[in-house]
């Protein structure tokens, strides 16, 4: 039975002994079709409230905020598309802006401005440096709430290691034994990273005082880029190919876009991955949902780059 859609109760109003059984019983409908829908959504459904109802979204229906960069008539700059429309994230005077990381409203990357690259937090309007002190280079790659990790450089022919950063202190972050730490995206107190010890490159997941290696079996190099909850994605070179991977704690699964013998994987949201191809004459990016490629192209751009991803 369709039950009538109710009106708005107000503050202050009296509720009569129909109103609430009607509210009780259009409650349990509603409880009763998510129970059915549920099992054949998997993850990928989410409930989100409105004030006059509540709607049911499905995480592959375009519904986000991807950053990234390109090269478009000659100019390397960052950019926003929300699934439709691309917009340009150049940051004042540089020569090179690269958007890497998003967070709700909150953009971070690095610009290269008088030969000198520092990061970037881009809030829509305002950009703020990001510097770490004394370094050469600062890179912001991730973001997660007020909590920024990428990587610094100090001193001439430095080596690259990692950061935390939440608005007001740096907290290095360096794999032991490590020659070079980069930190890439972060979930609540997970980072990933890739570091170069002993002579190995490998993924790592550091929870603020443990790391746990992430190695694909059999490659040369593994890469971790992207983090949601505990799956993790990044490249691996096996055989001089690179493959994309999808990593859940204990196994990996491929992730080979057809179209290219090159498939890197920057990031995940849900059930969807994000990355980019090597191609004839340049790279293009994509969404992956676990069936179906679809590409993420900046329109006259030579190069696309997606790197970053968050709901809209």
């Amino acid at each position: 039975m369709i039950y009538p859609r109710l009106d708005k109760v107000r503050n202050g109003q009296r509720m009569s002994v129909e109103l609430v059984n009607g509210l009780i019983k259009r409650t349990e409908y509603a409880a009763d079709l998510l129970r059915q829908y549920k099992p054949l959504a998997g993850t990928d459904i989410s409930v989100a409230q409105r004030y006059d109802g509540t709607t049911i979204t499905g995480e592959g229906g375009g519904d986000f905020n991807i950053v990234g960069y390109t090269n478009a008539g000659g100019i390397v700059k960052g950019f926003l598309y929300n699934g439709s429309t691309f917009t340009d994230i150049i940051y004042p005077g540089a020569s090179q802006t690269v958007a890497y990381g998003i967070d709700g409203s909150n953009i971070v990357g690095f610009r290269a401005l008088g030969g000198v690259v520092q990061g970037f937090l881009y809030n829509g309007s305002t950009f703020t440096d990001i510097i770490y002190p004394g370094a050469n280079q600062t890179v912001a790659y991730g973001i997660n709430g007020s909590n920024i990790v990428g990587y610094r450089i100090v001193g001439g022919g430095g080596l690259a290691q990692g950061f935390l950063y939440n608005g007001s202190t740096f907290t290095d972050i360096i794999y032991p034994g490590s020659v070079s730490t980069v930190a890439y995206k972060i979930d609540g107190s997970n980072i990933v990273l890739t570091a170069n010890a002993g002579g190995v490159i490998k993924g790592s997941l550091y929870n603020g005082s443990t790391f746990t290696d992430i190695i694909y079996p059999g490659s040369t190099a593994t890469f971790a880029y992207g983090i949601d909850g505990s799956n993790i994605v990044g490249f691996a070179s096996v055989a001089g190919v690179n493959r994309g991977f999808l990593f859940n704690g204990s196994t990996f699964t491929n992730i080979i876009n057809p179209n290219s013998v090159s498939t890197i994987a920057t990031d995940i949201y849900g059930s969807n991955i994000f990355g980019y191809i090597s191609i004839l004459g340049g790279n293009r990016s994509f969404v992956y949902n676990g069936s179906t490629f679809t590409d993420i192209f900046y329109p006259g751009g030579t190069q696309t780059f997606v790197w970053g991803v968050d709901r809209n």
